[in-house]
């Protein structure tokens, strides 16, 4: 009885150092099978929310308010019109973060914060322990810690991609500066403690994945011409 109890701890231990130092890191190869009007998802995890924004602004629906669009991607330069789509990466995702399609990288901005908060409450991560998604638009977190955006210009027009610090800080790795040429699939960041992505779309894309749906940086399509989802 006292091995066991001894044994416990020890398991439970290496299991979180595995997930730390070893399973986070993995870098699965992918290889990006769309066309070039297409967008891949940036990041895996699950879609959290897919939204319409309009004259620069989206609607929050729990916080009855229309947020401005340039604060949240901590970026001036996405059309006013299109769609905003968040991605949740939790600790069992890979975190790395790619780029949706192929062009030139015309921007890129950090925003610092000093109320970093958890992205997700209580409720929030009973949601997500039970597999239900959860709305993360209306949270703190995505209102306001720190966050970094890659703005990119290709055949499918100008995407912006934003990665939002989960908690106590964004802790990313960038791989790219202005001026960049990336391919779709190219590595973007790296997420060491996971968040939420941001992607924002133009307006002349339909989402082709919904709320709930788990997607697979590179792999999963999740915008496009033409018809998509009803979201």
């Amino acid at each position: 009885m006292r091995l066991r109890r001894l044994l416990l701890p020890i398991a439970a231990g290496t299991a979180v150092w595995y997930l730390r130092s070893v399973y986070r890191f993995r870098d699965p190869v992918r290889v990006p099978s769309a066309g070039a009007d297409t967008v891949v998802s940036p990041a895996d995890g699950v879609v959290s929310f897919v939204r319409r924004t309009q004259g620069g602004r989206v609607q929050s629906d729990a916080l009855n308010a229309a947020l401005k669009v340039g604060d949240l991607l901590g970026s001036e330069t996405a059309a006013p019109d299109g769609w905003l789509m968040g991605i949740f990466v939790g600790p069992l995702d890979v975190h790395y973060v790619y780029q949706p399609q192929a062009g030139q990288v015309t921007d890129v901005q950090h925003t610092g914060s000093r109320s970093d908060v958890a992205l997700l409450g209580p409720g929030e991560a009973l949601s997500m322990l039970a597999g239900q998604p959860a709305d993360l638009l209306s949270g703190r977190g995505t209102l306001e810690n720190e966050r970094l955006s890659f703005v990119t210009t290709g055949e499918a027009g100008l995407l912006t991609v934003t990665l939002v610090a989960p908690g106590a800080g964004l802790n990313a790795t960038s791989y790219l500066k202005q001026g960049d040429g990336a391919s779709a699939g190219h590595k973007a960041a790296f997420l060491a403690e996971g968040g939420l992505v941001l992607l924002h779309l133009p307006a002349e894309l339909t989402p082709q994945v919904s709320v709930g749906e788990r997607v697979v940086g590179v792999q999963t399509v999740v915008a496009g011409r033409g018809d998509g989802l009803n979201v």
